[in-house]
């Protein structure tokens, strides 16, 4: 059975009784936009993490782990430099 993406920022959202729409109104993007980044068809941007984290009240040393979907390695952002 294939993984759920973005399974933790799902749950999150639905633990705080919040939508999509309502992600979408909150940055002041269209849901398409947001749906687009939920299903992993575009990365999030560090403004949209900014606002959907304090909506959902999320720790910021926890962020990579509801968005980024997949495994994150230590350094990996400075190995291609």
């Amino acid at each position: 059975m294939a993984r759920r993406k973005f399974a933790r920022l799902k749950s999150a959202l639905y633990e705080a009784e919040l939508t999509q729409a309502d992600i979408a109104r909150a940055c002041g993007r269209g849901t398409t936009y947001i749906s687009r980044r939920m299903n992993g068809r575009e990365p999030f941007n560090t403004a949209d993490m900014l606002v959907i984290g304090r909506l959902l009240d999320l720790p910021r040393d926890q962020w990579l782990n509801y968005f980024v979907d997949g495994p994150v390695q230590e350094g990996a952002a400075y190995a291609n430099r």
